[in-house]
């Protein structure tokens, strides 16, 4: 019985070996080979020069009945058969050339006898086999087994993907970014505007720089993953994947304003070395260690401001928690002139505070040259002054007693503001008899709270900076922003009374009551500052 069995188990062999396969075989590329011994089978990823034949390793390790007298011949069969390098693709037609002894009709009738000899070839270890058993089931109809060629091995879970710290830009980008920046500050400066207004105390005066602030974001920006990402771009205005905004905002800095940004971390919180090369070629600075000692930290911070601030700021930080991990500073100060100067002298003038009338000193002019107009949707009135390095200040004043600077506030939209600043980009420059507080303001401002009231809260909940730090449990320990602006009339102050005698054709500007302002990047059409003045004396 055995020798009658040896050819039917070559011939199987040549079958597996040479690569034959049916029809089914040749849609799944997926036989399991039945030569592979249980030792090699327990690796199901083992690698192998080729996936259609078994290596030389594991025929030479088989078990071969040489009982018939044709195994020589069979031996070089077996031996040409492994050493074929193309898989035979045979379809339901195909035959297997052999010998006279071994030819046996592949057809549907065919039975190939299971027994022990059977089973040894199958399984080395001679383990019984059950009707069941699907190596057998594989062995007699390989058709029968589920497609896996196009399976993968089973891969250990991976990590979310993390941008890189820089996109690429190209050139047709980069002709559009700057006009993409500008809406998208417009448009963000609205809402902080509205931010700050709600987390201040009412009727008190408040100034800051979305430009600045945007600024340190964007900064912060090159380094964030996920829904952090697409956070800040949501409260930022920008559009996704905003490829040049960086290359952007340095094109948007101005000789009048100075604004630094400074990430400062802790010093076992490790900061990617590309995201550190990256934010010193686009902001000119990159993230700072801190030392170990709270007191110190805080002169180094302090410090720092000073020094980029021509010392205008000199003490952002009151205290430092001596647990900060990573805090994110800017400090902005404006320096230009009055386009067109102001007479040289001060005049005191009513100004409506709360619900009286206080005496603040003016700067005023005969014939100073403003853009103006009144806007229905805010029912204020709207002047423009220029001031050096192509910037202007803009003043939103309500256009009587009776309408108050909340009620403006509420009607100020995005849409609203860009019709304002369009209209006034197509309105002339008249002589224009003009009166104003001399403004002061500065504003220290924690900005997480700000940023709470956008509904970010990613600086204290869920932050993902992957592109800065491998850190996943990190937190935003400080956000500071703090802004010092001061405008009066250039010369010496000089205190007078005078009387003014006005033609009845002359327009007329006067600004005394409380006020929304904002600096104007005339150029780049974004606002550098927003305020509002509610108490001159302040």
């Amino acid at each position: 019985m055995a020798s009658r069995l040896t050819p039917l188990t070559l011939l199987l062999l040549l079958l597996a070996g040479d690569g034959a396969f049916t029809d089914s075989e040749a849609t799944s590329h997926s036989a399991q080979d039945p030569l592979v011994s249980q030792e090699a089978s327990r690796d199901i990823f083992a690698e192998r020069a080729d996936p259609w034949r078994p290596s030389k390793q594991i025929v030479q390790s088989s078990t071969w009945p040489t009982t018939n007298a044709s195994s020589k011949e069979t031996d070089a069969t077996t031996q040409s058969s492994i050493q074929h390098t193309q898989p035979a693709v045979l379809n339901s037609s195909s035959q297997i050339p052999t010998n006279s002894s071994s030819q046996i009709p592949m057809n549907s009738s065919s039975q190939i006898p299971m027994n022990s000899s059977s089973q040894s070839f199958m399984d080395p270890s001679s383990q019984p086999s059950t009707a069941t058993d699907p190596s057998s089931q594989s062995f007699m109809d390989p058709s029968s087994q589920p497609s896996t060629a196009t399976d993968s091995p089973i891969q250990a879970p991976t990590e979310p993907f993390c941008p890189g710290p820089l996109a690429q830009c190209s050139d047709l980008d980069r002709e559009t970014s700057e006009a993409t920046l500008a809406e998208a500050l417009t448009d963000f400066s609205v809402k902080l505007y509205h931010a700050f207004s709600a987390t201040k105390k009412p009727e008190t005066n408040m100034a800051f720089s979305p430009f600045s602030i945007a600024s340190l974001l964007t900064q912060v920006l090159l380094g964030a993953g996920n829904s952090t990402k697409s956070n800040l771009e949501r409260i930022l205005s920008y559009p996704k994947d905003f490829a040049c905004v960086h290359q952007a905002l340095k094109a948007f800095s101005s000789k009048g304003v100075t604004s630094v940004s400074k990430i400062f971390h802790s010093p076992d919180l490790s900061i990617r070395d590309t995201y550190v090369n990256v934010s010193q070629s686009l902001y000119g600075s990159g993230p700072q260690v801190l030392g170990l000692d709270s007191d110190a930290n805080l002169e180094l911070i302090n410090t720092w401001v000073a020094e980029n601030t021509n010392h205008k700021i000199s003490k952002l930080l009151e205290s430092l928690p001596s647990d900060s991990r990573l805090v994110l500073l800017n400090a902005v100060y404006l320096s230009a002139k009055w386009k067109k100067t102001f007479e040289q002298k001060t005049t005191k003038a009513s100004f409506l505070y709360k619900n009286s009338v206080i005496k603040v000193p003016m700067m005023s002019s005969k014939k100073y040259p403003v853009a103006l107009f009144r806007d229905e949707t805010l029912k204020a009135k709207v002047g423009q002054l220029q001031l050096s390095h192509n910037l202007s200040f803009v003043i939103m004043v309500p256009q009587s007693q009776k309408h108050t600077l909340e009620t403006m506030e509420d009607a100020l939209t995005p849409t609203v503001f860009k019709a304002i600043m369009k209209k006034l980009e197509l309105s002339k420059y008249q002589s224009t008899y003009l009166m104003m507080p001399r403004i002061k303001v500065k504003t220290n401002q924690d900005m997480l709270s700000i940023m709470e009231e956008m509904e970010f809260f990613d600086f204290t909940y869920d932050l993902n900076l992957c592109g800065l730090t491998e850190d996943s449990d990190l937190q935003v320990s400080s956000m500071k922003h703090q802004t010092v602006l001061e405008l009066t009339e250039t010369g010496v102050e000089a205190a007078a009374a005078s009387a003014v005698s006005l033609a009845r054709n002359l327009i007329i500007f006067e600004v005394q009551q409380p006020f929304l302002f904002l600096l104007w990047d005339q150029q780049h059409k974004f606002p550098v500052f927003m305020g509002r003045l509610y108490d001159p004396r302040a």
